[in-house]
């Protein structure tokens, strides 16, 4: 993992001449940035300010960066330069690319040249010099395991315990998001005050469901046939705000995830292949398999088919949205399409 080799890098003061960061989290980027620059220039009397020098954007020259990293440092080993967004991993600027590209050999060794990209083309002769001469991290959101881990030892270092369980619990209720985990955790770290351990209910109380999972709740009170308890949990996302039509794309996603995941499971694939296959938590496909042996396939279907005829009805103006989705779930509830 990239963060246990930045730290490595930093530990040893080791170093390379280039990095490059990018990916899906930016929570991940950010820290890996943070930590970097922080471990490079916090051992030199110089500090940020003397050397360290910030570009941005696609309009950067790469003249303009290559003089920076000739710079040599001021009363300290290195010097960062941090170029962000410059889009000179992706078509578009080949020249600039290349230019670039030649120069990485060059990099002075009390230079660490750092880009901070949105997306990088892997074939681009830029990217593979930079691998081949550097360090590269693509910020994937981590596994349930590893954010659990990464939870646990936040919390830690704030002297509250969260267990492993309820690490869980909180992951499997909040945005697959690095940055919104870190926000929510913030919040339970400061509610909680003097009692030391994170709970279940502080988070069921305190923590903001992600919409994925409201909608999961919806739709396991119309499995239960519990028409009162879902129209109440349809009325609070409206209260929210959220639009009917997601609401209604997002029940049709969860019955077509029922009719797969217990098709899948029938045909006696495993439910990490299957979570691997449909892109889920593997809880989630644990929940949906469940779902899917408890609802025949022609009810499924028809339940389908009613989003369908829902959402015809609202697109040509015989009903309104949010009175139609409410309908649907009424229906749903009672078994019909």
């Amino acid at each position: 993992m990239a963060t246990k080799e930045i730290n490595g890098h930093i530990k040893s003061g080791n170093f390379a001449r280039v990095y490059l960061f990018f990916g899906d989290e930016s929570f991940l980027v950010g820290h890996w940035q943070k930590r970097l620059v922080e471990g490079i220039l916090g051992k030199s009397d110089g500090g940020l300010e003397l050397n360290f020098e910030t570009f941005e954007g696609k309009g950067v020259a790469v003249t303009d960066i290559i003089a920076s990293c000739e710079t040599l440092p001021f009363m300290a080993e290195h010097r960062v330069v941090l170029v962000r967004g410059s889009e000179l991993f992706q078509a578009g600027r080949k020249d600039d690319s290349e230019a670039m590209a030649k120069y990485i050999a060059d990099i002075p060794e009390s230079t660490v040249l750092m880009f901070i990209e949105d997306g990088v083309d892997k074939r681009g002769r830029l990217y593979k010099r930079v691998k081949d001469a550097g360090f590269v991290g693509d910020a994937e959101t981590p596994k349930e395991g590893e954010l659990a881990d990464w939870a646990m030892k936040l919390c830690a270092s704030r002297k509250k315990v969260l267990g492993r369980h309820t690490a869980f619990h909180l992951i499997r209720n909040v945005e697959n998001n690095m940055q919104l985990l870190f926000n929510e955790l913030e919040k339970l770290i400061s509610y909680v005050g003097e009692d030391q351990e994170i709970t279940i209910e502080h988070i069921d109380a305190l923590c903001t469901k992600s919409l994925d999972i409201k909608v999961f709740d919806l739709m396991k009170a119309v499995g239960a046939r519990d028409v009162r308890g879902a129209v109440a949990l349809y009325g609070s996302l409206m209260n929210l705000k959220e639009s009917p039509l997601m609401v209604l794309a997002m029940i049709a996603r969860q019955y077509r995830f029922y009719l797969q995941c217990a098709s899948l499971a029938e045909s006696g694939v495993s439910q990490k292949d299957i979570a691997s296959q449909l892109g889920l938590h593997p809880f989630a496909v644990k929940e949906f398999v469940a779902g899917g042996r408890s609802m025949s396939k022609d009810a499924m279907l028809g339940a389908l088919e009613g989003c369908l005829e829902t959402d015809f009805s609202i697109k040509t103006g015989k009903m309104g949205d949010a009175q139609a989705v409410e309908l649907l779930i009424v229906k749903l509830c009672q078994g019909g399409r």
